[in-house]
């Protein structure tokens, strides 16, 4: 028996005896055990992210103009995307498994755009199966769409052994959502799940992105993530009308932009200096009036009562993280102020979280090889 590959499929054959294997034409590529040099299954894990401040100012028409910043941190609540070489036993070439599953023979079949679009950005010409896992939901408001970009493409990146940074995998996830898949939005999630940490990212014209690292102990670290609650509105939607309505916006909130900005630039400073972190919080609550008035579903009147009632029981300050109108909320309380804050939020889940240090890894990665006979080439 051998191995005959067909294409880029490897299909098992009946050889009798020697003079039938040497019969084979140099074409046919038929080996008595062919060596296997590329994945066989990859697993990527890419962190999501909370965005703090300078959300807005990382779309592309506010920064060309006036430069945007954005400070955030990824947190330890991970997209895993593993890929899996698909056998050519199945009536379709390429599977994709996520809130669904789709099963087709071309990658631009797939009704999910970023799978699609990954697969024919990279133009894979075998069968492959893709699985994705996330610790929390999707169009909440954490960069989940990003860090799945991210991860399907370091796992694919990984796949084919190919050399890839941080700022690749950012850039090209950009050019996948932003340019392929057309969605509306800034250029901030991409790099923070790409590159991970505690950062501030400057954006210049050019469409130039400097990462800054903050350079906070641990002790420091500890004690900002003491004083953070987050909770569940249970509110899952799109942000694409709300992404499109900001962006139409952005000459008419020019103003309310740059404050936005430098609220950033001040909040970095409270951070890295040993100022009082109570402060950062009143900080976030002023930027969260200002974002509220970008668009009008960045909030609403539930989300603004959670938020009323969060501020009696204690909040200093806090914000709907995301484009709005859905997803988590992040609030800033005091130690001695959580039980009352919790208790205010009864109904609602809390997510408690720690900030991460790394961007997108690759955890998982395993290699067939079958050795020990010739291969006609």
């Amino acid at each position: 028996m051998l191995f005959k590959k067909e294409g880029d499929y490897i299909r098992l054959a009946w050889c009798l005896n020697d003079e039938d294997f040497e019969a084979c034409s140099a074409g046919d590529v038929v080996s008595r055990g062919l060596y296997v040099d590329r994945e066989l299954m990859i697993i990527s894990r890419t962190p999501f992210r909370v965005s703090f401040f300078g959300g807005g100012t990382d779309f592309p028409d506010f920064y060309e103009e006036h430069g945007g910043v954005a400070l955030a941190t990824t947190i330890d609540r991970y997209c895993y995307v593993s890929l899996h070489k698909l056998s050519p036993f199945f009536k379709h070439r390429y599977r994709a498994s996520y809130a669904r599953t789709e099963s087709v023979v071309h990658p631009k079949e797939f009704e999910h755009p970023l799978v699609r679009e990954c697969l024919l950005h990279h133009k894979t010409d075998f069968g492959l199966e893709i699985s994705h896992i996330s610790d929390l939901p999707g169009r909440t408001g954490l960069g989940t769409s990003s860090a799945f970009t991210v991860g399907l493409l370091h796992a694919l990146k990984g796949f084919f052994r190919e050399r890839v940074t941080a700022e690749d995998l950012a850039r090209e996830a950009i050019h996948i959502e932003r340019e392929r898949v057309k969605d509306a939005g800034g250029h901030q999630d991409q790099y923070a799940v790409a590159y991970g940490g505690f950062l501030r990212l400057d954006f210049q014209p050019g469409r130039r992105v400097q990462v800054n690292r903050l350079p906070l102990s641990a002790d420091r670290l500890t004690y900002f993530e003491s004083h953070i609650l987050m909770f569940s509105t249970g509110l899952e939607q799109s942000a694409e009308e709300l992404l499109l309505e900001q962006t139409r916006n952005i000459g008419r909130n020019e103003g309310s932009l740059l404050e936005m900005k430098a609220m950033a630039y001040e909040a970095e400073n409270m951070l890295v200096s040993g100022q009082d972190l109570d402060a950062f919080g009143r900080l976030i609550h002023e930027s969260w009036l200002r974002k509220r008035s970008l668009s009008s579903g960045i909030s609403n009147t539930t989300l603004d009562e959670y938020y009323d009632a969060a501020r009696r029981a204690g909040a200093v300050g806090g914000k709907l993280l995301g484009a709005g109108g859905r997803g988590f909320l992040l609030l800033w309380v005091p130690p001695e102020r959580h039980a009352a804050v919790r208790s205010t939020f009864g109904e609602l889940q809390e997510i408690s979280f720690r900030c991460c240090h790394h961007g997108s890894q690759i955890i998982f990665q395993d290699s067939e090889s079958i050795h020990g006979l010739r291969t006609i080439q």
